[in-house]
């Protein structure tokens, strides 16, 4: 036989049964919160990261406009002078270098040398631009002279093929925003004792 629940109990009970729903209500409101500043200060430190490297980068390109140029117009000239995969490719080259560098440059045969005997269609010669390295020797106000090695890699008819280092001595002249001097010294290699020599 149960017993009757006297007004005191019910109160009792009412005020626990009350203070556990407004428990589990904050509870969840807390939660909540604690999500949404944990997001939202993630969001912070993203976009505090984004604009630190913003402002790093923006300060480069103030202290060493030079060196940034001569990036640019590097990886143009290297785009077009090692980007090429068939007999075509190989001969137009020079054209694709043309914005980049002075008149000197753009008729240098040395440097744009004639594939006279079509061996780069008889080997199935292709080639690829992967990255430039720049040792600047000598900066200045309007001109930045640099060494750079310049990573090819080369597949043979359809077959890959290894990269290759190739070494230029170049010069940037600011005040033609144009590569005035480049000169191919030959292949990086190095031995196993670490003495470099360029083929």
């Amino acid at each position: 036989m149960k017993t009757p629940m006297t007004r005191s109990t019910k109160w009792f009970y009412g005020i626990c049964g009350g203070l556990s729903i407004l428990a589990i209500l904050f509870g969840s409101i807390m939660a909540y919160t604690g999500a949404s500043h944990k997001q939202a200060q993630a969001q912070q430190e993203t976009q505090l990261k984004k604009t630190q490297a913003n402002v790093a980068t923006s300060r480069f390109e103030q202290q060493r406009p030079l060196y940034s140029q001569t990036e640019k117009k590097l990886d143009t000239f290297m785009s077009a002078f090692f980007n090429y995969d068939n007999q075509q490719g190989y001969d137009h080259r020079r054209k694709g270098t043309k914005k980049v560098v002075s008149q000197s440059v753009y008729d240098d045969k040395k440097l744009f040398k004639e594939d006279k005997y079509n061996k780069t269609k008889q080997l199935g010669l292709q080639s690829t631009f992967v990255k430039n390295q720049i040792v600047p020797t000598k900066i200045n106000d309007s001109q930045l002279e640099a060494t750079i090695y310049t990573t090819q890699k080369l597949n043979y008819e359809d077959e890959e093929g290894k990269d290759t280092v190739k070494v230029f001595k170049i010069t940037y002249d600011g005040q033609t925003d144009k590569l005035s001097k480049i000169e191919q010294q030959g292949v990086f290699e190095m031995a196993i004792d670490s003495t470099i020599s360029f083929d």
